[in-house]
């Protein structure tokens, strides 16, 4: 952030600050990071440059917020501090979702071999991938350690131009069929489970990260009613209110699809509890960020659910 206050305008006349810049407070709600942390990450890493009101407090415009949330995405998937404050500062365009994860000290030694199969269109190679991953008993850790680490992996080679679009969407559709085959071979819950609704609101499209949370979930022992795709608001007050489930829990994996999560958690959270995961969960007020490992995040809500 290199202005300085005296060469902004339009301040607010209710708030005092501007369109677009937001007080510590606020910057730590939109990006879920506690005031001390961004304190630190600034004054020890200089990932951002706040500039001081005329009251010497801190202000951060939409880029700081931005790389705020960059950085913590790389933190939460298993980044050293230094080393994501230096990734950030070095691709300041960059997103969690592209940049590759560090090779050392995360168990992620087959996370490229899916870029392999998207290259070569090689069935055999990824039905038989797939198959060896899925074989593992914990399906958190499967997951989280190997299918999220992956698709990073594979988003970040389309978007460098290294995997054709249709090679990405050949290995995605492979994936996405596999978790949806695990998702029904698992054993229905017991009469009397907690039950929990997962889904994309209206015109999100991104189904692999809310699958894997919802075959997860249902691996615990939790009635999961998965409603997919792009569903319209309306459908999704309709469902709450005819299923009455213990918990809603929407997915955000892109910028586009704030406006549609905002409206849902208003709509939804008067009759359940709502739950947000994906890379912008933290900027949605109203429902409850699950963090940004799909398994963990699901084995942790079914305990809290069936404690």
């Amino acid at each position: 952030m290199t202005a300085t206050l005296d060469t902004l305008s339009t301040v607010c006349p209710l708030c005092g600050t501007l369109p677009g810049v937001y007080t510590a407070g606020r910057t730590a709600q939109l990006t879920g990071i506690p005031r001390e942390t961004l304190r630190k990450w600034e004054q020890r890493y200089g990932v951002v440059e706040p500039v001081r009101s005329e009251g010497n407090y801190r202000l951060y415009d939409d880029e700081a917020v931005r790389r705020l949330s960059v950085m913590r995405d790389l933190v939460d998937a298993g980044w050293a501090p230094r080393i994501a404050a230096r990734k950030v500062l070095e691709e300041p365009t960059g997103s969690a979702s592209v940049l590759p994860l560090p090779a050392d000290g995360s168990p992620l030694s087959q996370v490229d071999e899916l870029i392999g199969c998207a290259l070569d269109f090689d069935v055999v190679r990824l039905e038989s991938l797939i198959d060896k991953a899925f074989a593992e008993t914990d399906l958190a850790a499967v997951v989280d350690e190997w299918l999220m680490p992956s698709l990073v992996r594979l988003g970040g080679a389309w978007q460098r131009g290294e995997v054709s679009i249709a090679g990405e969407h050949f290995a995605s559709a492979a994936v996405l069929r596999r978790l949806a085959q695990e998702f029904h071979q698992l054993p229905h819950p017991a009469a009397g489970a907690p039950s929990v609704m997962v889904g994309l609101a209206r015109g999100s499209r991104h189904e692999l990260g809310v699958m894997a949370f919802a075959m997860v979930l249902r691996s615990r022992g939790v009635a999961v009613t998965y409603l997919g795709a792009d569903l319209p608001v309306e459908a999704w007050v309709d469902t709450v209110r005819a299923v009455g489930p213990d918990a809603v829990v929407l997915g955000v994996p892109t910028v586009e699809d704030l406006p549609a999560v905002r409206e849902a958690v208003q709509a939804i959270s008067a009759t359940a509890p709502v739950l947000l995961g994906g890379a912008h969960q933290h900027r949605v007020e109203g429902a409850e960020p699950l963090g940004h490992r799909a398994g963990q995040a699901a084995a942790e809500l079914a305990a809290r659910l069936t404690a």
